[in-house]
This record gives structure tokens, sequence and C-alpha cells, in this order.
């Protein structure tokens, strides 16, 4: 017993340790929409970081994002697309309710990995585990959607798979995201 109540202090440690300080700069010449000091282009808060649970539900302020880079990660071309994340969240957006939807009828009787992956911002640790957490938010989605928990698995790639690498609010977006990959 106390070996357990040991281990969940040390991997609540590592998480609220990895929570990043910084905030993200964006490139101003790389995209020419963007002004210097403007709130519009400020990132939200990390709010998500002290949530335990995965939590299916829609955000208030999410702001659509092309999905059109998603589609380049589908699963071997069969129109599978990514589910994509806010800043430091792991809740579906509405935005992408349907996808989940639409992607849990070409899974259907097939074993599948989800993998998890962040943008830039945190630490490895806080990446991995929020990774983690948005293959475990979409898994619950897809087993709501009548598809078997056995044939899911899950990994997270923290930062370390980015499919953009320009330091613009577009970018970074794209790359909060769980792709689903097909054997």
């Amino acid at each position: 017993m106390k070996r357990i109540a040991y281990m969940s202090a040390v991997l609540a440690l590592l998480v609220f340790s990895g929570c990043s300080t910084k905030q993200p700069t964006i490139d101003a010449t790389a995209n020419g929409s963007v002004s210097g000091n403007s709130s519009a282009n400020q990132m939200p808060s990390q709010s998500s970081a002290g949530n335990n649970a995965a939590v299916i539900a829609p955000v208030t302020n999410a702001n659509p994002v092309d999905t059109s880079a998603s589609d380049a990660n589908s699963a071997k071309g069969q129109g599978i697309t990514s589910i994509l994340f806010d800043y430091d969240k792991f809740d579906i957006r509405a935005d992408m309710q349907e996808n989940v939807k639409t992607n849990s009828g070409m899974v259907k009787n097939k074993t599948f990995k989800l993998e998890g992956n962040c943008d830039e911002f945190g630490s490895d640790e806080y990446n991995f585990a929020l990774g983690l957490k948005r293959a475990n938010a979409v898994k619950s989605a897809l087993v709501n959607e009548g598809i078997s928990a056995d044939s899911i698995s899950m990994t997270s790639l923290g930062e370390g798979n980015p499919v953009c690498s320009e330091k613009t609010k577009e970018c970074w977006a794209k790359n909060r995201r769980v792709d689903f990959k097909l054997p």
C-alpha cells in the first residue's frame, strides 16, 4: 500500500513539475497576418494540467483549424483524419466530434493504434503525459461509438512527431493531435 501511495506521489510530481512556464513566441515573418502584441495571438493559459480524467466536451473558445494537414497523416490512405486539440487541452473539440464519428466507422472491426502528439511547449515529461491523455480521450470517444476497447492500443509521441515546424500559431495547432495508425 505504501508503494502505491509513493508511486502516485512521484507521478503527480512529474506531471506538475513538467508544466511549461515559457510562453510561445510567434514568428511574425512566417505569417504576415500576425501582429506583435494582439491579445488574439496569445495562447490560452495552462488550465487542464490538474485534470486527471479524459473529458469529452466541447470547448467554448475553440478556434477551427484547417485540418488539411491532418489528412496527410491519414491512416494508410484510408481517409481517416487526425483529431486536433487546443493548446494544453485533452478534451475533444466540438469541431472534431464529427471526425471522431467518421473515423469510428472506418476503423470498426479493425485493430489500430492511437498516437498522441503535442506542440513544442512544455517539458518532455509533460508532453508525453498530455499526448497519452489525448489518445485516451479519443479512445473513450471511439468506445462510446461502439468500437471495441480491445482493438485500440495507445502511445504518446510527445512533441517528437511534428507535421509542421514553423513558429506560428497555425502550425503549432496542427501538431496538437491524435493520429490513427492501422497495421
